[in-house]
Formats: structure tokens, C-alpha cells, sequence
């Protein structure tokens, strides 16, 4: 090269599923299909929401250990449960995950945040943006009291456009996507 040069790299990977689960079915007789289905995907298993992680937990006849380690102020903290790579809150932590994704789209200036932070938002970026190259969303329908309060910002209809804003999201970043409702 003289006074300027061009490169072109290519990276060739493996495809890398990623399995997410965020609440519970409308029907509880469902229960045991969703998560069959959810548990027999190839890949790692993130599970969102406090009361579809008690589901996951009797499902799989394991505790439930919830952390009340904050390691921010904005994200609850997270759940361990064993077959289970991920346990987090729902809508907040999906709505911080959203707010990510949207910078990271644009201009990438959180990325120095979720790329190192430990609470559970950060951690589904990283394997959400960083890792994954196919998605499985699996969502429930389930309607949850909490969200029942009107003094509260969150009801049914924002945690399925939470589930299309995040999938648009990642599409734009190049996932294969597929959402499948319960």
C-alpha cells in the first residue's frame, strides 16, 4: 500500500442458538408444552420473569435461588436455577435490553456498559448480541396481577410489543428470529 489501503475480513461461524423465555402461558395446562418445547431447543436457556421462573422451577423439580445481590440500581437482580444458563426479572430487564440494542444499533455509546456489567440486562445482551446467531422466543400470555395496578406503566399489551421491538431489534442486527406464543 502507497498513501491509503483497503481490507475486507469475513468471519465464518457456526450458527449459535439462543433459547428465551419470558412468562408464563395464558392456559396453565400449557405449561408442560411450552417448556418441553423451550428445554428441548438446542442451546442456551434464558428465562425472564419472577413468576415464570417459578414455573421453569417446579418443571424442572429444582430450587428457585433468587439473588439480592443489585448490581445496579435500574435492573433487578438475578435467579440461579440448575438447567438454566440465565435467570432474570422481565419487563425491566427486557425493556434495559431494549434500550441497548436500540444504541447499539445507532451509535454504540452504552456499549461500554452492558459489554461488562453484571446484572441480568447486561447478561442477555452479551449473549443476545455477542453470541447468538438464532433466537427462540418463547412467550407467555399469560396475564400477570403485578401488572394490574393503573398506577403502574406496564400491562399486557406493552410486554408483547416489548417482545416485537426487541425482535426487530435483533433482526436488524442480523439474528434469525422466531417467536412462538403460549
Amino acid at each position: 500500500p502507497g498513501d491509503d489501503a483497503t481490507a475486507c475480513v469475513v468471519r465464518i461461524r457456526k450458527r449459535v442458538p439462543m433459547n428465551l423465555l419470558f412468562g408464563s402461558p395464558a392456559h396453565r395446562d400449557d405449561d408442560n408444552r411450552m417448556l418441553s418445547l423451550f428445554f428441548s431447543k438446542e442451546g442456551k436457556h434464558i428465562v425472564c420473569g419472577g413468576t415464570t421462573s417459578t414455573v421453569v422451577a417446579r418443571y424442572l423439580h429444582k430450587e428457585l435461588r433468587p439473588s439480592l445481590n443489585f448490581v445496579a440500581d435500574d435492573i433487578p437482580p438475578t435467579a440461579e436455577i440448575e438447567g438454566v444458563d440465565l435467570v432474570t426479572e422481565g419487563v425491566i430487564t427486557i425493556n434495559k435490553v431494549i434500550e441497548y440494542a436500540k444504541d447499539a444499533l445507532d451509535k454504540n455509546e452504552l456499549y461500554e456498559e452492558w459489554s461488562i456489567r453484571r446484572d441480568g440486562a447486561s447478561m442477555i445482551c452479551r449473549l443476545l448480541f455477542e453470541e447468538a446467531t438464532d433466537i427462540n422466543f418463547y412467550v407467555g400470555r399469560a396475564v400477570n396481577p403485578a401488572h394490574q395496578n393503573p398506577d403502574l406503566p406496564i400491562n399486557f399489551n406493552i410486554k408483547m410489543n416489548l417482545v416485537e421491538e426487541l425482535s426487530a431489534c435483533l433482526k436488524q442486527m442480523g439474528k434469525r428470529i422466531k417467536v412462538s406464543y403460549f
